[in-house]
């Protein structure tokens, strides 16, 4: 029987999980990426999100990776140990970070040596890329909140950063798509700026423990890699519809993909929400069945209730949002509709992978994934363009979802026994 405390603590956390994925994701993509789109059309605006995909390739990869094994390891240690487990992963994604923004930037100078790329990519794609640092340790250095569940504060500090963000418009204004990504990228640094100063860490070396970097790097390259993986096949279908077709479809296929994600956002609430109220858990076994029950429930209700919330709402918002590509981008989220049952089950299933599975499988699903993505896409973008982008979205997801159910059937039947968990922990430990 679900008691009444037990769906107002719940509920709290939904409510702030909620609003944070909305600050995050639905003031950019409803309010920022639209006005953008009508300052500078929808040509510049597709080159905007064809240097953005390339640079979100690379995302919070070390960060997430480092996220992953503080709170899978977070729970066997006393507070001031855990301090130093937070500090130890800060210091370590400092030094990631600093390592593949000079790397990319490299990059980029030298791919433009050789090969004619427009300057406008190039002079978005460096800001983008520089963003990635600051980005990386504003999520790192929220972590603790998240554990401690902390819902309130963080949705406080993601407000902060989406309302910084802001700066883009004015910026896009006076220096169209470049000056809006250079914009962009002064939204994320004040963000990480400003918390490093509450934080006290500004400018200031952190606590480091070799010991515990060393449990975390059992986690970090494997979940590191994974977010690269994950990323790269999110991002996919941009990055070549941008090489291979035109910057105005990649608009309007951004429409379709956009409006899809704002009615996800239940399901990325629900996925972030698991992976914080799992990192109190040592063990599959632990978590309790009314909390798998409820899970299951509302995974469930999302896949029923979000296709018919999204036939109905989803043109408007389009017309609405971005009238000059609308009609087109309507033909597409249509197409593409299957896609939402698929995202919740890879919802629901990597962050009981993360906590309780076997991290290694993770990379390896995401490489399944990015190839399922990739292959189609490439085969058929170049000659079909648009078209062919739909049908590779639809395909790619398609597969992503047997992947992900096939892994977690695998974590519930043979990895989340108290013997497997307590086993990891321990070699974690001596390493």
């Amino acid at each position: 029987m679900i008691s009444l405390p037990y769906i107002k603590r719940y509920f709290g956390y939904t409510f702030w999980v909620a609003l944070e994925m909305m600050v995050i994701i639905g003031l950019p993509r409803l309010v920022i990426f639209p006005v953008a789109a009508r300052l500078i059309g929808k040509e510049e605006f597709g080159v905007f999100l064809f240097a953005l995909g390339i640079a979100m390739t690379i995302g919070h990869a070390p960060a997430a990776g480092l996220i992953t094994g503080v709170i899978r390891h977070i729970a066997d240690f006393e507070k001031q140990e855990k301090d130093v487990l937070v500090s130890t992963s800060i210091h370590l994604c400092r030094l990631a970070m600093l390592f593949i923004i000079a790397i990319a930037l490299v990059a980029i100078f030298l791919v433009r040596s050789f090969l004619k790329i427009d300057l406008k990519v190039v002079w978005c794609l460096v800001p983008l890329m520089i963003l990635l640092y600051s980005w990386n340790l504003f999520q790192l250095q929220m972590v603790r909140y998240r554990v401690e569940r902390r819902f309130a504060l963080r949705t406080g500090w993601c407000s902060i950063w989406s309302l910084l963000l802001f700066i883009s418009i004015p910026s896009a204004i006076i220096g169209g798509v470049v000056g809006m990504a250079w914009g962009f990228m002064f939204g994320y640094v004040m963000a990480h700026v400003i918390l490093s100063w509450r934080q006290r860490i500004l400018f200031r070396n952190v606590p480091y423990d070799a010991r515990k970097a060393s449990l975390l790097k059992t986690v970090w390259l494997h979940m590191s890699i994974a977010s690269v993986l994950g990323f790269s096949s999110r991002y996919i279908y941009r990055i070549v519809l941008g090489v291979f077709d035109s910057f105005s479809n990649v608009s309007i296929l951004f429409g379709a993909t956009n409006i899809i994600s704002l009615f996800m956002g239940p399901m990325n609430v629900l996925s972030s929400l698991l992976l914080s109220m799992f990192g109190k858990f040592s063990r599959l076994e632990d978590v309790g069945w009314r909390q798998k029950y409820t899970i299951l429930g509302v995974a469930i209700s999302i896949t029923v209730v979000s296709p018919i919330l999204l036939l109905a709402i989803g043109p408007f918002l389009l017309s609405v949002m971005f009238p000059e590509f609308s009609v087109e981008s309507i033909r597409v989220m249509r197409s593409i509709l299957m896609v939402i049952p698929c995202v919740v089950i890879s919802s629901i299933s990597l962050p009981i992978i993360q906590k309780f599975g076997p991290i290694k499988c993770i990379p390896w699903l995401n490489f399944i994934i990015l190839m399922s993505r990739l292959i189609p896409s490439v085969l058929l973008i170049p000659r079909f363009g648009l078209r062919g982008a739909v049908i590779s979205y639809n395909v790619g997801f398609g597969i992503s979802a047997v992947a992900w159910l096939v892994a977690l059937i695998w974590t519930f039947k043979f990895y989340g026994g108290p013997e497997v968990a307590t086993g990891e922990l321990e070699v974690s430990g001596q390493q």
